[in-house]
């Protein structure tokens, strides 16, 4: 089966291995779409990580959001049958950008086959940020901003309306990026790039602000502007300073949110099911593997919210 390796920065290649065998407690899946991460594949395959990543990486390193079809399951896997759609995440199993990876039947969720596989590729975000819900809690009368309107944002932007704070307002300098949360219906949207952008950030009173950039401009942003609370979301390995007596003046509490579990997935496969949630919207291209230094040089430069890769098939 073929699998990516990124070997060094800026440079992968297609290999071929041995298709992988079920032990007794897993299920065997060939992959219907993996979804690019947004904050790893571009620190990765340009080298970014420092000493964090070591190459050549691992055959299928490192992809961890993806939709796959059940082909064989070992005997002591319980709760599924050949043929289920399952959504997968990072733990359980390898990495998933080969034709086919093995999963602890426990790990995966299944979702109705009426869902199309390109929908449910994504959702692996989406169980991230239904725990970053949990992180954040009560939001009934609260104004919440989500800064930065990439995937995650417009992710935790759709999944804190269910949650029905008194206001939500977007924080984003991308005009692009404005506008499709726009049409997800946030009402308003406004930029920190300027210092009057932030001084009518700073009026609006935001009560606690989700941070999803990764970016260091994009946290101290997030300090300055909020009067309460900031839950970080986004990731970055970047050291940079703050002025800690700005914390001290607002009693300022600060979360972070990281990874899901198995329960946040499937809950999140049922909210798309039922319709509460839409991840079409983010999914801007669907590329072969082949084609992956390009499908990370779109999502660099911000010209892509989520790729979706898949391997082409013989007819």
């Amino acid at each position: 089966m073929k699998a990516l390796q990124i070997v060094k920065p800026r440079a992968f290649w297609i290999i071929e291995i041995a298709k992988p065998k079920p032990a007794p407690d897993e299920v065997l899946l060939r992959m219907n779409y993996a979804a690019m991460c947004n904050q790893n594949d571009y620190k990765i395959f340009y080298g970014l990580y420092g000493d964090l990543i070591k190459y050549p990486c691992d055959p299928g390193v490192y992809g961890h959001e993806g939709v796959g079809t059940v082909v064989d399951l070992g005997a002591k896997a319980k709760g599924l049958k050949k043929g289920d759609r399952v959504v997968m995440m990072g733990e359980g199993g390898p990495m998933l950008y080969m034709e086919y990876v093995t999963r602890k039947a426990d790990t995966v969720a299944r979702i109705d086959r009426k869902v199309r596989p390109k929908e449910a590729a994504v959702l692996e975000l989406f169980g991230c940020v239904h725990h970053c819900m949990e992180i954040v809690g009560v939001v009934r009368g609260k104004k919440v901003a989500v800064s930065g309107l990439g995937p995650a944002g417009l992710a935790i932007l759709q999944m804190l309306r269910l949650r029905k704070p008194r206001e939500i307002v977007g924080i984003e300098i991308s005009p692009a990026r404005a506008r499709l949360a726009k049409a997800l219906g946030l009402a308003k949207v406004l930029s920190p790039a300027t210092s009057q952008g932030m001084d009518r950030l700073k009026a609006e009173k935001i009560d606690l602000i989700i941070e999803t950039s990764g970016c260091p401009a994009g946290m101290l942003n997030a300090f300055e502007i909020t009067r309460k609370e900031v839950v970080i979301f986004g990731f970055t390995n970047e050291p940079f300073e703050v002025d800690q007596s700005k914390w001290f003046q607002k009693e300022l509490v600060i979360r972070n949110s990281k990874v899901q579990t198995i329960d946040n997935l499937r809950a999140v496969c049922r909210l798309l099911e039922q319709g509460k949630i839409r991840t079409r919207n983010l999914i801007s291209a669907v590329m072969p593997f082949e084609r992956y230094a390009e499908a990370v040089e779109k999502l660099y430069r911000k010209k892509a919210v989520k790729i979706l890769l898949t391997w082409k098939r013989p007819k």
